[in-house]
């Protein structure tokens, strides 16, 4: 750990030398501010592990196999969370970086009222919806499934703190409020073990906790930052529109990056039978946790892009690409080494049974690491600048020679040719495609002329 993150202050003073003056001292702060969110996110993300762990074991005691099924399937729908603003968290995190660039506060707060009555709005109709459920199917109106519903309703307007707090590069503040959301649904867990086994306690912890800590993050963010508040409870039509403009952008790049290997576990079970498919599981549970300690210590580097495209710092966007790049390069194949050296020992201990995870399993979920280490950074640069038309072309691309592959390696690999499926249009469709677009785009930097960013849909 300590060596990883003197890797990240490498790369991040790296611009330090050959910049001076005002610049110089913005291009420091900015390093500073990415090493700390970095830091930050890590550590919350190493304590929900953790917490995990614990929780598990526990919640299959009190709950036993058949409703901590259930407990799991109804939690598993808070990764809905990430896509029911319909992208206007991404947007956020991009046009507030910008406003606060160029010391625009009212621009930045019209953003931010734009985003919360737009949440609020889709909250409403989530709201609707869950009512004409509850109305309609009397047996599942107090079920696991309907409090989820309602606890996603309720958070679409409150996601919007986490990414401002990123966009003010202040990352280390959401991390903060992420680390109270799991020890919040820790000891809500510990409290009702001792007297409940109704599963539909356990989904209300968990929603609730998700729910009181964005509360706590967005009161925390209007306390600390006055100048951004909402003026009015409604904001102007205008501001509604520019930022939902700008999120449906970010919201079809996100869906259709899921869609790489959201359905792998169908798949598996369709194609191959539900011994792969635990299989499966198994390996995305460790693609899925690699590719989240991998963006939780790049994301700062979005705000950052954003901040330092509207100040013309090209010459520190180059440097931090680079070695950003080179970072998450080398973790992802000192990861993926220890885990094909020392993997199905690590497999067998931890599930007391082998699965039947080989080596050239373990060797399709290291490239997987690689791919996604590979574009992770460029493709953070794509979306500080809102080149998101083009990525959204490129991604649906691949993912239909994706789709594919996966059916046809399936056959062949098995649950590897699956991986190998996403594995190989990142190569050789997705890393190249958007290389070259960040090349086109510098040549016009490098001349002082950067073309105008007009690629968002909307």
């Amino acid at each position: 750990m300590l060596r990883m993150f003197s890797g990240l202050r490498i790369w991040a003073s790296g611009s330090r030398a050959s910049l001076g003056g005002a610049r110089g001292l913005a291009a420091d702060k900015r390093n500073r501010r990415i090493v700390v969110a970095a830091g930050a996110g890590v550590f919350q993300r190493l304590a929900q592990v953790a917490a995990t762990f614990f929780l598990i074991p526990i919640l299959l005691r009190v709950l036993g196999p058949a409703q901590f099924g259930i407990w799991g399937a109804a939690v598993s729908l808070a990764w809905l969370a990430g896509f029911s603003d319909v992208g206007t968290g991404p947007a956020l995190l991009t046009l507030v970086a910008r406003s606060t660039a160029s010391n625009n506060t009212a621009e930045a707060r019209r953003h931010i009222a734009g985003a919360v009555s737009f949440g609020c709005g889709l909250a409403g109709l989530a709201g609707l919806g869950t009512l004409a459920a509850w109305i309609a199917l009397p047996q599942i109106r107090y079920g696991p499934y309907l409090i989820a519903a309602i606890g996603l309703a309720v958070n679409i307007p409150l996601t919007a703190a986490n990414s401002v707090w990123m966009a003010l590069q202040k990352g280390y503040s959401s991390a903060f409020w992420e680390l109270v959301q799991t020890l919040l649904t820790l000891a809500g867990v510990f409290a009702a073990a001792a007297w409940s086994r109704d599963v539909r306690i356990y989904v209300a912890i968990v929603y609730a906790g998700l729910v009181l800590a964005n509360v706590g993050s967005l009161v925390h963010l209007f306390v600390r930052h006055p100048e951004l508040r909402p003026e009015g409870l409604v904001a102007p039509l205008a501001a509604v529109k520019a930022v939902a403009g700008h999120g449906v952008g970010y919201f079809i790049l996100g869906l259709a990056g899921g869609l790489f290997f959201l359905l792998d576990n169908i798949m598996a079970l369709a194609l191959l039978g539900p011994e792969a498919a635990a299989r499966m599981t198994i390996a995305l549970r460790i693609c899925i946790t690699a590719a989240g300690a991998l963006a939780v210590m790049s994301q700062p580097l979005w705000p950052a892009f954003s901040e330092a495209a509207a100040a013309r710092d090209w010459h520190w966007i180059r440097n931090i690409l680079i070695r950003g790049s080179a970072l998450l390069v080398g973790i992802s194949i000192a990861g993926s080494s220890f885990l094909l050296v020392y993997g199905r020992r690590l497999l067998g201990w931890w599930l007391h049974q082998s699965l039947g995870i080989t080596q050239s399993l373990l060797w399709a979920i290291a490239v997987w690491v690689f791919a996604q280490a590979l574009i992770r950074v460029p493709c953070l640069l794509l979306n500080a600048l809102s080149i998101i038309r083009y990525q959204i072309v490129v991604s649906s691309a691949a993912l239909m020679l994706a789709l594919a592959l996966k059916l046809l390696l399936s056959s062949r690999l098995g649950v590897a040719g699956i991986l190998w499926g996403t594995t190989a249009p990142f190569l050789l469709i997705i890393f190249p495609a958007v290389t070259w677009r960040i090349f086109s785009w510098a040549k016009h930097a490098d001349r002082g002329n950067p073309p105008p960013v007009t690629e968002v849909v909307g």
